[in-house]
């Protein structure tokens, strides 16, 4: 089997996600490792010799993720595991970095190709979770990564376009009570499915039925544009709700007079703690008080 590992990053991993990096590629090349012994050993000794010596082998998810480690049955779909790594970063325009990636992908004649955004954190039994369902298009759970946050799971709805005649997305409702720790497809939602990109596995072959442009970036997300692609060609779309991500906010938070004086008046606790000697005034409206005994509000 062929795997892709796409990395359409902005800038790359900051010191957040740099560790994970590290990880995935060792136990990428681990998995990778572990295919081609196997493959000897079944070769040349038979499947007695193989399981002899898989009983004695160091589990590939440290010993903390235990669906890390493939089962025969998933030994047997990644048999002699090619990966390669595909990394169109530095550009602002992940659209075009996700077209790219894929093209590269089919140019080597890859199986399966596995997103993973520069801003997202996982465990380590992610891809090996998503890869177990033999779905065409299979995601983790994500969220936005700004507030209020909310799972990034949508139901397309649909309209008739009498111009072209045919149907077409209407609007997108945001699924916030999605149902959890399971797999979750277009009929688990009433209605078909959208969901970020971020951390997905495709295989390859939805790109031989679903032409050109993939993710096109039309405002309302390259991601979101591929799921209506998918939706265009009837590719089924699945998020399993129980392997989880963690996207890192990307908001400035600006520090200023404004943001003193909220924080000193709704944030009071957090400057005793820091600062116990000061005696830290209570403020309101902001404006620094005195409150009396009896409970009375007096400015100063």
């Amino acid at each position: 089997m062929k795997l892709v590992i796409g990395l359409p990053w902005y800038i790359g991993p900051d010191d957040t996600t740099f560790p994970l990096y590290f990880d995935l590629m060792m136990y990428f090349g681990a998995l990778r490792e572990r295919s081609l012994v196997r493959h000897s050993i079944l070769e040349m000794l038979g499947p007695e010799a193989w399981n002899n010596v898989a009983a004695d082998l160091p589990s590939l998810g440290e010993g903390r993720f235990p669906l890390a480690d493939p089962t025969e049955e998933d030994w047997d779909r990644l048999g002699k595991l090619e990966i390669m790594i595909c990394n169109y970063s530095r550009t602002s325009l992940v659209g075009l970095a996700r077209e790219n990636i894929v093209d590269m992908a089919r140019k080597w004649d890859a199986d399966f190709l596995f997103w993973w955004d520069d801003d997202m954190r996982f465990d380590l039994d992610a891809f090996m979770r998503l890869f177990r369902h033999d779905k065409p298009v299979i995601s983790a759970l994500a969220f936005t990564a700004r507030p209020p946050i909310f799972p990034v799971i949508y139901r397309l709805t649909e309209k008739w376009d009498q111009q072209h005649q045919k149907m077409i997305v209407e609007k997108s409702d945001i699924v916030f009570d999605y149902p959890r720790d399971q797999l979750v497809g277009s009929v688990e939602i009433g209605g078909d499915l959208a969901m970020g990109a971020a951390v997905m596995l495709f295989n390859l072959d939805i790109f031989k039925t679903i032409p050109k442009p993939w993710f096109t970036s039309t405002g309302c997300g390259e991601d979101f544009f591929f799921c209506y692609r998918c939706q265009e060609y009837n590719i089924p779309r699945f998020v399993d709700t129980s392997v989880k991500s963690r996207h890192l906010e990307h908001t400035p938070r600006w520090c200023d007079e404004e943001r003193y004086w909220h924080d000193r008046e709704h944030g009071k606790q957090y400057y005793e703690q820091q600062y116990p000697e000061l005696k830290v005034k209570d403020v309101v409206g902001g404006k620094v008080v005195a409150t009396t005994p009896s409970g009375k509000v007096m400015d100063i």
